[in-house]
């Protein structure tokens, strides 16, 4: 099945979308402080974009015969082809000498011109993505047909509930051995109900702060433009529409931001196994890691909140000092020159060092929801509706497996 969207179908998109959302938005913000109208309204909207999408641009059968990716491929080296299958042509119907000479060096012309596009394009390439060391890893594996480059298939004898059951149980099982070998340590702090904080009243963050419409849209603009299951529709033409969609947008983020209240329609994600390493075998389920996707709306959200949390760190000295994950200017970069750095002092000073590393499994998944919201409330200072937001983040949560 296939959309088939041109410029014909965005005009007609706009035109069936322009008068909904307005009296949509004023049905909504008569009721705006209720949970139940936040995700009433989500909805409804949502449903209103995937609806016109459907009279628009209607999924179609379509029959789509691979064909190798070919981005080089251009205007020139284009017009030199079809000049030789002229002269093809011309040679197989008049089988002279001079028509099959002609024919052979246009041929080598053409085969000239497409190494020499193929040559510039991955130079270009490869001098645009000069800094990220992932990209260019890929483009080297798949320039030499490495097996890491070929997209591995998921078998038909594991179905989606293997999945779902197999990562449900991966983290109960670590989350049961924690439990184990560690006390249920609970902070003093954490359990006094009425404790003075013991943070200063100005790195409290009580509430987050509404954004305006330039904010979201440079959000939105500068996102990728790869699109999630759940997405009502395609993220490339959500952007071209946001100028008739953007109050509406910014209404359920500052709702959000306001209440306190995460609606529920964002706190659903698609998992899509995938293998680990291509030297793993595809018929194990151990062999697979599952990679969560949300809807597009619920990103931009959570990057409005991330930008006004991080700034309430900066501004408060609230950092880990040696923290180099998931921090602006900071990377796995800074981090190797730090140790290392340190290694070279030491071994200058004469000094024997020892380096221990820690890998924790399913790290991210395994954090302790209450613990979290604790640190949050008396290490970070987020108290009232900013922490009711975290609160509402994390609990009600939906997720489904993908294959196939």
């Amino acid at each position: 099945m296939k959309r088939t969207l041109c410029d014909h179908s965005v005009s007609r998109y706009r035109e069936i979308i322009q008068p909904i959302f307005p009296s949509l938005l004023s049905d909504y913000v008569e009721n705006m402080s209720s949970p139940a109208a936040c995700d009433e309204f989500v909805d409804s909207a949502m449903l209103t974009l995937q609806t016109a999408l459907g009279v628009v641009a209607p999924l179609k059968p379509r029959i789509v015969k691979p064909r190798p990716a070919s981005p080089w491929y251009n205007a020139e080296t284009r017009s030199f082809k079809q000049a030789a299958r002229k002269l093809e042509r011309l040679w197989r119907r008049s089988s002279s000498e001079h028509s099959f000479s002609a024919w052979k060096n246009s041929l080598l012309a053409y085969k000239q011109a497409l190494r020499k596009a193929k040559t510039s394009y991955y130079s270009s390439l490869i001098e645009k993505n000069k800094n990220n060391p992932r990209f260019l890893f890929s483009t080297v594996a798949r320039l030499t047909n490495s097996h890491s480059s070929v997209e591995p298939s998921i078998p038909l004898t594991l179905s989606c509930d293997d999945f779902l059951q197999f990562f449900n149980d991966k983290i109960s099982t670590i989350r049961n051995k924690i439990d184990e070998l560690l006390p249920n340590i609970r902070s003093d702090k954490a359990q006094a109900t009425n404790q003075e904080s013991l943070l200063n009243p100005p790195t409290m963050l009580d509430n987050f702060t509404t954004v305006d419409g330039a904010d979201v849209a440079s959000i939105i603009m500068s996102s990728k433009p790869s699109t999630c299951l759940l997405d009502p529709i395609p993220t490339k033409l959500f952007k071209q529409t946001l100028p008739l969609t953007i109050d509406t947008i910014l209404t359920i983020i500052n709702t959000s931001l306001v209440t306190g209240y995460v609606p529920q329609s964002f706190k659903f994600a698609v998992i899509k196994p995938l293998l680990k390493k291509p030297t793993l075998d595809p018929d194990l389920l151990v062999s697979y890691r599952p990679i969560s996707n949300l809807p597009f709306l619920s990103k931009v959200l959570e990057r409005v909140v991330v930008k006004q949390l991080c700034q309430h760190l900066q501004d408060n000295s609230l950092f880990e000092h040696f923290q180099s994950g998931f921090r602006a200017h900071h990377s796995t970069e800074t981090a190797l020159v730090k140790v290392t750095n340190d290694l070279l002092l030491a071994a200058d000073d004469g000094l024997v060092s020892i380096l221990v590393l820690l890998d924790l499994s399913a790290a991210f998944d395994t954090i302790d929801h209450s613990i979290l919201l604790q640190r949050l409330e008396w290490d970070i200072g987020i108290r009232g509706a900013a922490l009711c937001w975290f609160k509402s983040y994390l609990s009600n949560r939906y997720q489904f497996v993908n294959v196939n």
